[in-house]
């Protein structure tokens, strides 16, 4: 099988280097309008390179998108149009609009549309998916410095997509309210947002995100009825916490407890009311391992982990989240002028 790479970035170049360790499948060339970057991954790859992709698609079976997100479908159609089977990197599209046509013209061709959603690879997040049954709320942190990428786009669409998408894999309920609110710093588009989504079932989920914070983090909680799972993304550290019988049958009522009764239930608290453990998780690579999959959906025709329709879902909610923010808009920043003028007014 022969994969092609659109877009020689970071995450190209993560792309290709994965893809050369693939077995049964060979790298077909790399395509970037930047000459000194597609001809340095090219040497290093040992590929043919091009300035356009489109010369790149009569040599290859199926292609990885990494370009800007903008960029994502206008490329994704051309490509699924000429009969290539496409992964492309997160988000599929900007919008529901944009996104919508390529998984009907996937769907059509019979050719698979991979959406890099990388965080369902995640050993960390497969260890947990086992024991998530019927989560009742979700609590999500996405954050770290501004890394002078995906400019075109805000962290809602960069970042908190991952969430999203996490999300909609865990409740299939339709979304009936979402409140989000952020601010724009480093230009139009949102640089932190926290959203909070709730489902026709009942569930709610809070989402944090920040591309401009200091301290890196990516973990999430999902409270399920007799559970509580805590992912580390990061760490790839997963932990399960157990509720006791008494509990889930709400036979423990410290109200009416005595100061004796009290102290003596400090002793046992644990692990009679909360089991924790930690779970095993795996040391797989998830960058490698959704490439792997994308390479057995082609071979095979089975969908992908990720399919288009996944791919589509957490874009809708992305746009709600961003539709309920332009709502709630904290303002834009306060410039110097401004600041002037309020002091001369006072």
């Amino acid at each position: 099988m022969r994969i092609g790479v659109i877009g020689a970035g970071r995450l190209g170049t993560f792309h290709a280097r994965k893809i050369k360790r693939l077995p049964n499948v060979a790298l077909a060339g790399i395509a970037d309008p930047v000459e000194a970057r597609r001809l340095a991954l090219a040497a290093e790859c040992d590929c043919p390179a091009w300035e356009d992709y489109r010369p790149l698609l009569a040599v290859c079976d199926a292609v990885v998108v990494a370009t800007p997100a903008s960029t994502h479908a206008g490329i994704v159609e051309e490509c699924l149009v000429k009969g290539r089977h496409v992964f492309v990197e997160k988000p599929l599209a900007l919008s529901v609009t944009e996104g919508e046509p390529l998984v009907h013209l996937a769907r059509q061709s019979g050719l698979v549309l991979q959406v890099g959603h990388i965080e369902r690879f995640n050993p960390a997040f497969q260890a947990a998916v086992p024991h998530m049954h019927d989560p009742w709320l979700v609590e999500t942190v996405r954050q770290g410095p501004f890394s002078f990428r995906s400019t075109d786009i805000g962290c809602v669409l960069d970042l908190m997509i991952h969430d999203l998408d996490l999300i909609r894999a865990m409740i299939a309920a339709p979304l009936s309210e979402v409140h989000a609110t952020g601010i724009a710093l480093l230009g139009p588009h949102e640089d932190t947002a926290q959203a909070e989504l709730r489902f026709a079932n009942g569930a709610t989920a809070l989402l944090k995100t920040s591309r401009i914070d200091k301290q890196p983090a990516r973990w999430m909680r999902v409270w399920t009825r007799d559970a509580i799972i805590d992912i580390d993304f990061a760490a790839r550290k997963t932990t399960v916490c157990h509720l006791g019988r008494k509990l889930l049958e709400g036979k423990l009522d410290i109200t009416r407890l005595s100061g004796t009764e009290l102290e003596e239930l400090r002793q046992a608290f644990e692990p009679q009311y909360f089991d924790h453990r930690e779970l095993t998780v795996s040391n797989q690579d998830p960058l490698e391992e959704e490439l792997r999959d994308f390479a057995e959906a082609v071979r095979t025709g089975r969908p992908p982990l990720v399919t288009g329709e996944s791919g589509l879902e957490a874009v809708a909610l992305a746009e709600a989240v961003i539709q309920s923010l332009e709502l709630h808009r904290m303002g834009e920043p306060l410039r110097p002028r401004a600041v002037r003028e309020w002091r001369r007014a006072a």
